[in-house]
């Protein structure tokens, strides 16, 4: 009786409004398990290693997020720098523009009171 129930619970639940979400969830779960079984795994020997022997595990100290916000900070301060050497760049020209008027004012000032 009770798997009566179930397969007719089952049933209405499939063929209900969450039929896709089902059918894909099965998909999805069917494909992660067949990836797992497929993928090559990564072997150690261990057969030359006698007892007491030390093993150095290494890992990278930060995570991959953590590297890509620092790839991404960096490209920021690239950015902000050479933003910041151009207003610069810009600013001694008008500077120097500024001084090079200035000096012909002058130069014409002291033609004419001469």
């Amino acid at each position: 009786m009770l798997a009566r129930l179930l397969r007719f619970g089952v049933a209405r639940y499939v063929g209900g409004p969450a039929k896709s979400w089902v059918f894909s969830s099965g998909l999805i779960a069917l494909y992660r398990f067949l990836r797992k079984k497929s993928e090559p795994t990564e072997l150690i020997d261990l057969s030359s290693s006698k007892p007491g022997d030390k093993f150095v595990i290494e890992h990278l100290p930060i995570t991959h997020g953590e590297q890509m916000k620092q790839f991404k900070r960096a490209a920021k301060d690239d950015a902000k720098a050479e933003k910041a050497a151009k207003a610069s760049a810009k600013a001694s020209r008008k500077a120097s523009k500024k001084a090079g008027k200035a000096q012909k004012r002058a130069e014409r000032k002291a033609r004419r009171s001469s």
